[in-house]
């Protein structure tokens, strides 16, 4: 008997060292928003360049981002793609004119990311907008989730042109 309490013991024990705890699952179902990193654009007098309505606007330039030496240009509605698999389903990486309706006003967004992407967030993620007018920007960007106690933190940090920018916010103001 001694025996074969010892062995399932033993099994049991190794049972549970070989057992990998997934926090995600064992802490109930979660859903994260995604996030896209936004682009505020105005000239020195703050009239927004992404507006049709503003004289001189910035919407006929080439305007694209590189990520993953994959080339986006501006999306029109039609391209929006993509088959709904979570509550909160990021839409397909795109670069965006959108209207913002927070701020009230045309914003370019390249996205969506989502937080628990791959189990595993993004990590000095990297991207260059190219402006159609010779001037680029780098953006890299940190997305990412940590938890405690099921308890989960959705971590952001955003840097341009090597510089940080945030920790709260993916929203970039530029004055051209």
């Amino acid at each position: 008997m001694k025996k074969t309490a010892c062995f399932v013991l033993v099994v049991t024990t190794l049972a549970f060292m070989g057992c990998e705890i997934n926090v995600e699952s064992d802490c109930g179902d979660w859903d994260f928003s995604p996030h896209s990193v936004f682009f505020d654009v105005m000239d020195a007098e703050g009239n927004n360049l992404l507006d049709s309505a503003t004289v001189n606007n910035i919407l006929n330039d080439s305007i694209t981002v590189l990520y993953k030496n994959k080339t986006y240009s501006i999306a029109t509605c039609d391209e929006k793609q993509g088959y709904a698999t979570k509550a909160i389903k990021p839409e397909p990486l795109a670069l965006r004119l959108i209207y913002h309706g927070y701020y009230e006003k045309m914003m370019l967004s390249f996205g969506e990311f989502g937080p628990s992407s791959y189990n595993l967030g993004y990590h000095g993620e990297t991207f260059t907008i190219s402006w159609g007018d010779g001037r680029e920007d780098e953006v890299k960007f940190d997305l990412y989730i940590t938890w405690k106690k099921c308890k989960p933190t959705v971590h952001t940090v955003l840097y341009f042109n090597n510089k940080l920018y945030s920790k709260e916010s993916f929203l970039i103001t530029i004055v051209k």
